[in-house]
């Protein structure tokens, strides 16, 4: 057998796996593999080649790889380097050609027969229909990737027709409807014994079994694509398929330890991996090729963006302004993979064009484009920003956010509200729901504004990202008023992709001394904590236990949302203490509810995973009623939060409120409001943001709670009920006396007051704020 597989930097680990498996099975096999950027680690028997290769340059390849994903790039050198490879071997020889991650368990015959008949071999994705059961795939995804995968392709050295084919269709991105033309027109290059175990041929009721051999529904499995999984999070056979999987690795014990080992080996090769020659996602002066950079980069005479003689010359020929409308070619770019900017300045060039340049002095930086080279892109198209504002609004303030949402920054923005009522502050409230991920909506909030009168302050109640989004799109509203953005930031380093929203505003307001510390360093207007009302206890629910399918015994709770992401709220955290604290089958009952798992697939499957095996944990990943949330914490006994890092805590106050004894992590911002006194509060050492958890900047700091010690209190809270009752009365008497909606509502009036005497005093000047705003926009901070 002649394995042929293509590697780069971010492939690496799997096609050593892919590799492996290969002489595991086969110690004769010839396997060749192309390493692209000097990243490959042998494993001995195999030849790798590097490049030039064949008819391969390097130069070609830095051209393909500057118009396309790392990914679309290797899969365009798969035929080439086949094609290449079989000049040099006798005509006639089959090469099998596998995408770095797939596992050969048996020597693919099926596929090897077909192409030595008819010229190629073709794996179909699945054997049986798919159902129209709402999980994925289904038969709209196979008509949109096509029938056979190309995951793995067997080609004969001889058939220059097909890997022409073959390379053409890779070049230009249309794989799938090669390989589905291809077999339409030869039926017998369809290897139809072939058995292949992948996401699309796995389902609830398949049965997986082995793992030697291993065999799916009875049949002996030749090959195992795990091309897709990512060595660092094994639990989704296939993230590029929209949410509800049907292969899920939770219901596949086998399968699930098949891709954990080989995960784990993936990982640790990755961490002994060689440094790259070049990098397939970065030019070589370290700017991400995005998708408005590849745009640019695919023209004929554009500069290598891999050579480091020429970074110079890619930098003038990306930003000088062409006579046709006045911007660089990267402008011009960043405009076109945007259908929002088209369609907010579709005068440019033209009337448009100096507002979509404000836009990007404004925004681009804070939406994840390179700085550099947005900096060197205005600075040779030189806008010109004016806007002054004029008039004289009414004293009172309008409340802009999340009014409907289910989000935690949705909750806060209507507590704000209501200490806006307590204090007898005139409001108004403008809901904001289109840039909301979360599909809840709260009945009872209409969103609409309470009063046409246009108010002096404006508070957006939506984090700094989202700031400049929203004040563009309600800027009729913000109009001639003092903007105040109410934040909310989780960790302590606030970076600069978060800055963009300072030139929406003229003050900053944060829920807590934590926060503050984060964002005052860093801003150019003022930050004041500015802690809102925090949830208060209702009125007893009318829902049990037995209504919400809970069982008896001690519960322990803790809710969160997948947006906020599964590392920094640390539900796995939460249930090791608990498994560390209360044996198997002792009574306990941990129930970890969250929302928005369908938006974090892998995330929402890593967890299902480590539940697994605990038949007292309960995974609540439905949205629950505003009543049904109430009866849930109200029934908890206990509520655990072993964050790493929180901006306020809304959970943990709301469990508070309820008179619960809650044990969380005694670091960041729910320290507003938690104490030894009223809460039981877990030591923690620092600990370092990893590279997957964004937005939060890789290599930060945050706290990893000390499992032991969390795992001590909740059995100390099981153990000793009276002494928890009375903290959970602590808890609520300190939420009630000191962060009411008239308690807070009475802060929140003192600085406005505070404001509007700041502004007598500088409505005798200049228009400060106005000039000071614009300023800010020119900068882009």
């Amino acid at each position: 057998m002649h394995l042929v597989v293509v590697s780069a930097r971010h492939t690496a680990a799997q096609a050593r796996t892919t590799v492996d498996s290969a002489l595991e099975l086969d110690p004769g096999a010839s396997v060749h593999v192309l390493d692209v950027d000097g990243t490959y680690t042998a494993a001995g028997p195999e030849r790798v080649l590097t490049l030039p290769f064949g008819d391969l340059t390097l130069s070609e390849v830095h051209r393909l790889a500057a118009r396309s994903e790392p990914d679309e790039t290797l899969e365009a050198l798969r035929p080439r380097a086949v094609r290449a490879l079989a000049a040099s071997l006798p005509p006639g020889t089959v090469l099998v050609s596998a995408r770095p991650g797939v596992l050969l368990r048996a020597i693919p015959t099926p596929l090897l027969a077909a192409a030595g008949v008819h010229g190629i071999g073709l794996a179909a994705r699945c054997r049986a229909p798919l159902p129209a059961d709402g999980t994925h795939p289904d038969q709209v995804d196979l008509a949109e990737r096509g029938s056979y995968s190309t995951a793995i392709v067997a080609v004969r050295g001889d058939a220059t027709d097909a890997l022409a084919d073959w390379a053409s269709a890779a070049t230009t991105g249309v794989q799938a409807r090669w390989a589905d033309a291809a077999a339409a027109r030869l039926p017998g290059a369809v290897a139809t014994e072939l058995v292949v175990l992948s996401a699309w041929s796995v389902g609830p009721q398949s049965r997986v079994t082995g793992p030697d051999p291993l065999l799916l529904d009875g049949e002996a499995v030749h090959v195992v694509d795990l091309s897709s999984i990512s060595p660092s999070a094994p639990w989704l056979l296939d993230p590029s398929l929209p949410p509800a999987p049907r292969a899920r690795l939770s219901d596949h014990a086998v399968l699930a330890a098949l891709t954990g080992a080989v995960g784990a080996r993936q990982a640790r090769l990755e961490e002994t991996g060689p440094e790259a020659a070049w990098s397939l996602r970065h030019t070589a002066d370290g700017l991400l090729l995005d998708e408005a950079l590849r745009r640019a980069l695919d023209a004929q005479d554009a500069p290598d963006p891999f050579d480091p003689a020429q970074a110079r010359a890619l930098l003038d020929w990306l930003t000088s302004p062409s006579s046709a409308d006045g911007l660089g070619r990267y402008l011009s770019s960043l405009r076109s993979v945007r259908p929002d900017l088209v369609a907010a300045f579709p005068a440019v060039p033209g009337a448009d064009t100096p507002g979509y340049l404000a836009w990007v002095a404004a925004h681009a930086v804070a939406d994840g484009q390179p700085e550099p080279l947005v900096r060197s892109a205005l600075d040779a198209a030189r806008p010109s920003l004016v806007a002054p504002p004029s008039g004289r609004p009414v004293p009172g303030v309008t409340v802009l956010g999340f009014l409907r949402g289910g989000l935690g920054i949705g909750e806060s923005a209507r507590l704000l509200t209501e200490g806006l009522e307590a204090a007898g502050v005139p409001y108004a409230t403008v809901s904001v729901d289109r840039h909301m991920v979360s599909v809840l909506r709260t009945p009872g909030v209409t969103g609409a504004a309470v009063s046409t009168r246009r108010f002096d302050t404006s508070v957006l109640c939506v984090n700094a990202d989202l700031t400049p989004a929203v004040a563009a799109e309600c800027a009729a509203v913000l109009d001639r008023t003092y903007r105040i953005g109410m934040w909310y930031w989780e960790v302590e380093d606030f970076p600069v992709s978060q800055h963009g929203g300072f030139a929406s505003v003229d003050e900053v307001w944060v829920a807590t001394d934590f926060v503050r510390d984060a964002i005052a360093p860093r801003s150019p207007v003022p930050v004041v904590t500015v802690t809102p009302p925090l949830p208060q206890r209702r009125a007893l629910p009318t829902r049990s236990r037995a209504d919400l399918h809970l069982p008896d015994g001690p519960l322990l709770l803790f809710s969160f949302d997948h947006l906020s992401t599964l590392e920094r709220k640390n539900p796995i955290g939460v249930l090791d203490a608990f498994s560390r604290a209360v044996p198997p089958g002792s009574g306990p009952t941990l129930v970890l509810k969250s929302i928005n798992a369908e938006q974090r697939p892998a995330d929402a499957e890593r967890l299902r995973l480590a539940v697994a095996d605990r038949p007292d944990v309960l995974l609540l990943e439905d949205f629950l009623s505003p009543d049904d949330r109430d009866s849930l914490v109200a029934a908890c006994d206990v509520y655990v939060s072993l964050h790493r890092s929180e901006g306020l805590g809304l959970t943990m106050a709301e469990a508070m409120a309820w008179g619960k004894p809650v044990i969380a992590t005694g670091y960041s911002g729910n320290l507003q409001f938690m104490s030894h006194e009223n809460s039981y509060l877990v030591p923690w050492t620092p600990g370092t943001i990893p590279a997957d958890a964004a937005p939060y900047p890789a290599g930060g700091r945050w706290a990893e709670p000390d499992l032991d010690a969390a795992a001590a209190l909740i059995r100390r809270v099981l153990d000793d009920p009276a002494e928890a009752v009375a903290r959970g009365h602590r808890a609520a008497a300190d939420i009630a006396r000191l962060h009411s909606p008239q308690a807070a509502g009475e802060r929140v009036a003192a600085r406005l007051d505070a404001l509007r005497a700041r502004r007598r005093v500088a409505a005798t000047l200049p228009a400060v704020s106005s000039i000071a705003r614009r300023a800010r926009l020119r900068l882009g901070r």
